[in-house]
């Protein structure tokens, strides 16, 4: 699984500190705001890997001092938790100018005495945040193999019934997890992880924390034993630089006896179960967290079909079908629609609107078919035949000519076009089952067993009208539908923008641009 060690997302920003290039993932700042709040003197910008060069040979317990299991502590202040203001800034001084001094003593080149140059005015409003460190599915794989696959090394947990000062971590196997679940104690968790993590926010034990207690000090371990270890230095873990999914997908993901193809049935349900491709699912997601944000454990068991207190209150429906949930399938694959290949058409289904009104009866049968075999191949949608002779191949838009010509709609090459792009993805593929799904991009709200004439969808002007409905906030008005609807898909999927009014519609003698559509323009930019 994926661990992001979040220690921050920016990268740094380019003050003046004297810091080469390559060391800016290496300059700390100091300055503590949780604790002293407005500072009276500008925040001090250290550089660790000068330090850390410098003192390559008296190791890092130079500065950082080790804890009762004689592992190297890397918090700062490093000499224990304490909000005394007087009593951190003495022990900074006493660490860092007590070092300097004694350096001069022994006519060593050494740092700054005075206060002005570490507090230095340059450095009063900037920041430094590093690239998040990710520990990806290739991480745990080298790790796997470099530890002969004794997980006991990375994961463990505490038994929560046990009495505070009896605890202690232990290793079973089979509830290997992420480090996240237990360690990012800024997060809310349900009943049963929260008994967990209550413990470890007491002790402090962040993810940042015992990220760098737990995985530095191991590979400084192997260091010492002279074998192969992983990186000690700060710019070493915090590039910047991740591996993509086509990099990963070869990679085979962390084994909890997950199935490949479950089916999903939950007793009582009135609907037909699911086929669901775990495996693929898990080589188009960077970490299992994505879907599995509380445990490892399968959906249903926290989310029932009327809910549970484990769960939040929310069912089962509501887990898989919530637009606003990235951790279901309906929030996840609408998340997906945003990327430039689909938001053409699915960028104006508001998700409210989705939410609200529930999935489309003919997609439900789509994923709710009773069968335990999960479709991965699916025919593509092909315009040929008697298919292309009922598509109009130019489509005359003149209701709104008072001030243009007609624009000609060039709909067969729009058709043509958005087949093109929804075969070449797997999910559109799986969900779009026909032309049909093609044509619901523009023709939204029309149902095929609706129409009087069968393949004679209704225009625009026949739910869009000339003026906007007051009662219905949601429905754009006519000329307002026919912009969002065009220029918004332009926008949307990249398509070179359209600059003026002339581009679509010739423009009649004596005419003004539209007001609105700049309007409109503007606003998909």
């Amino acid at each position: 699984m994926l661990f992001l060690v979040n220690i921050a997302d920016e990268i740094y920003s380019g003050q003046n500190t004297e810091t080469k290039d390559d060391d800016k993932h290496s300059v700390l700042v100091i300055g503590h705001p949780e604790i002293f709040g407005k500072l009276e003197r500008p925040q001090v910008l250290f550089n660790h890997s000068l330090h850390a060069e410098r003192y390559e040979q008296d190791g890092c317990q130079t500065c950082h001092p080790r804890d009762e299991e004689a592992r190297l502590i890397f918090d700062t202040p490093f000499w224990g938790k304490t909000e005394n203001q007087e009593a951190v800034m003495d022990a900074y001084h006493e660490q860092c100018i007590g070092c300097h001094t004694r350096r001069i003593k022994e006519s060593m080149k050494t740092g700054p005495l005075q206060c002005g140059s570490c507090h230095r005015k340059d450095s009063r409003s900037g920041t430094i945040k590093y690239p998040v460190c990710e520990f990806d599915f290739a991480d745990h794989e080298n790790h796997l193999e470099k530890l002969e696959d004794d997980c006991s090394h990375c994961h463990h947990t505490y038994n929560p019934e046990e009495k505070a000062e009896e605890r202690r971590l232990f290793y079973e196997e089979g509830t290997e997890e992420s480090c996240f679940y237990c360690h990012d104690i800024q997060k809310k968790r349900g009943p049963e992880l929260s008994r967990i993590t209550r413990i470890t926010a007491e002790k402090g034990f962040s993810v940042r924390k015992v990220s760098h207690a737990r995985c530095v000090n191991c590979h400084f371990a192997y260091i010492q034993k002279g074998e192969e270890a992983g990186p000690v230095a700060c710019s070493e873990c915090h590039t910047g630089v991740y591996r993509s999914l086509d990099e990963l997908s070869e990679i085979s993901r962390p084994d909890r006896d997950q199935p490949e193809k479950p089916f999903i049935a939950i007793e009582d349900a009135q609907m037909k179960g699911v086929s669901f491709n775990h495996a693929e699912h898990e080589k188009n997601s960077r970490t299992c967290r994505e879907c599995h944000h509380e445990t490892l454990k399968a959906c249903k068991e926290c989310h029932g079909i009327i809910g549970s207190t484990e769960g939040g209150g929310i069912n089962v429906a509501g887990a898989y079908h919530d637009v606003f949930s990235g951790h279901g399938c309906a929030g996840c694959h609408m998340m997906k629609k945003t990327e430039a290949a689909c938001s053409g058409c699915h960028h104006h289904l508001l998700a409210m609107d989705i939410q609200a009104k529930g999935p489309k009866k003919e997609f439900c049968k789509v994923c709710h078919n009773g069968k335990k075999e999960v479709q991965v191949s699916v025919t593509p949608i092909a315009l040929t035949g008697p298919s292309l002779e009922e598509v109009p191949e130019e489509v005359e838009i003149s209701i709104l000519e008072k001030e243009y010509e007609p624009a000609l709609f060039p709909h067969r090459e729009i058709v043509k076009k958005l087949i093109e792009v929804s075969n070449k993805s797997d999910m559109a593929t799986y969900f779009h089952r026909g032309i049909e799904a093609i044509c619901k991009g523009c023709h939204h709200e029309s149902d095929p067993e609706a129409e009087a004439q069968e393949d004679t969808p209704p225009h625009c002007r026949r739910c869009h009208s000339l003026n906007f409905d007051k009662q219905n906030m949601n429905k754009p008005r006519l000329i307002a539908a026919y912009h969002r609807q065009c220029i918004g898909c332009h926008a949307q999927m990249g398509i070179e923008e359209t600059e003026e009014c002339k581009d679509c519609h010739e423009e009649k003698e004596l005419n003004t641009v539209h007001p609105l559509f700049e309007t409109y323009r503007k606003s998909w930019r």
